[in-house]
């Protein structure tokens, strides 16, 4: 099958779930044989082969003018890719922002439109239009989680499917040993986007102290936050900053407890790669994270609740003491391995052929 993954930025250049979602499908189907293409934005134009798949960089044209009237490079790609999908033809172009959803349907691509977010109250304007205008378009609708699908169903009155990201389980490999000692609670988000909420995470932090005094808040995943610190927390605080691609691993695998307290999470990549590598996990009830966390790997604690994540925070440190913890974390994790889940993408390929 011939394959466009259309997605206006690349995992090595942007660091996001979504980027890492779309590479990583990138890479199991040409190891599975397909000819894939990764269309993706860029300076200049350029074709180059990574691990079997071609990386098709488009000259993508975003003056200053339009960021400063708010519109960004997601909602502008599609112009970028169209005379691309155009001149080249393929089985089916699977779309990861609306804007290559619209403009592949618009030269006759069979499409699969994925919804990398989780639509919400703070759904509006362009991006409300632009959400139902790529789903009229697409031949097949697909969302992570049936939180965000249905979600996006409401919002759209279109049938959307509920297709997972996968998560590389030869990469992300667990530690099988017990997390004893001074519990080590991750943040692996970006600090400084309040939907990922470590606001919540900080302001439960005194309360944690209280019942694990020796507990260390590591924060990874890059950005800024030094404007909030509620008093006491930078003591007891290591701060990772991003880090390469290949420390990532054995950074869940060092943690006692990973935790993601975000709101409208569509899915929660980061729970999945923790809980892959053996440890277990701490997330909000909220998107499509509470279908991630089940008994024995972790908690979901109550949107916003301070008290509630911290009362989270230290059952699963308990939790994580045991010895079948790992295990149990570890096969938890390998229902989205992409063995798994890559079959469902390819069904979603043949019901857009189909429809």
């Amino acid at each position: 099958m011939r394959i466009a993954i259309v997605h206006p930025f690349t995992w090595v250049d942007v660091r996001r779930g979504g980027e890492r979602y779309a590479h990583d499908l990138t890479w199991w189907l040409a190891k599975q044989g397909h000819e894939v293409d990764y269309v993706t934005g860029g300076p200049a134009h350029s074709i180059e082969e990574v691990d079997g798949a071609r990386i098709v960089r488009l000259h993508h044209r975003h003056g200053e003018r339009l960021t400063g009237m708010g519109i960004s490079k997601l909602e502008t790609f599609g112009v970028t890719a169209l005379p691309w999908l155009q001149r080249n033809r393929y089985d089916v172009v699977h779309a990861f922002v609306p804007s290559a959803a619209i403009a592949a349907r618009l030269v006759r691509q069979r499409t699969v439109f994925t919804a990398i977010g989780h639509p919400g109250e703070g759904t509006r304007g362009r991006e409300r239009v632009l959400l139902k205008r790529a789903t009229r378009a697409a031949h097949v609708t697909t969302a992570l989680s049936f939180s965000a699908a249905e979600a996006l169903e409401d919002l759209t009155m279109r049938a959307v499917r509920v297709v997972n990201p996968g998560v590389r389980l030869e990469t992300f490999t667990p530690d099988l040993t017990a997390r004893t000692g001074p519990p080590r609670v991750l943040f692996a988000a970006k600090a400084s986007e309040p939907r990922k909420r470590l606001n919540d995470l900080l302001n439960a932090w005194p309360s944690v102290l209280q019942a694990l005094p020796d507990a260390r808040l590591q924060i990874g995943g890059g950005g800024d936050f030094g404007w909030f610190l509620p008093e006491g927390v930078a003591a007891t605080m290591d701060v990772l900053g991003i880090g390469s691609l290949a420390e990532l691993p054995q950074r869940y695998r060092d943690a006692t407890v990973t935790v993601l307290p975000s709101q409208d999470e569509a899915f929660g990549l980061v729970l999945v790669e923790s809980l892959a590598c053996g440890t277990p996990v701490v997330a909000a009830a909220s998107g499509g994270m509470p279908e991630i966390v089940a008994d024995g790997v972790g908690a979901v604690a109550r949107l916003g609740d301070v008290t509630d994540l911290a009362d989270a925070i230290v059952a699963t440190v308990k939790q994580a003491a045991d010895q079948e913890t790992p295990a149990r974390c570890a096969h938890h994790a390998m229902q989205w391995g992409w063995d798994r889940v890559g079959p469902d993408h390819l069904a979603a390929y043949t019901a857009a052929n189909d429809a």
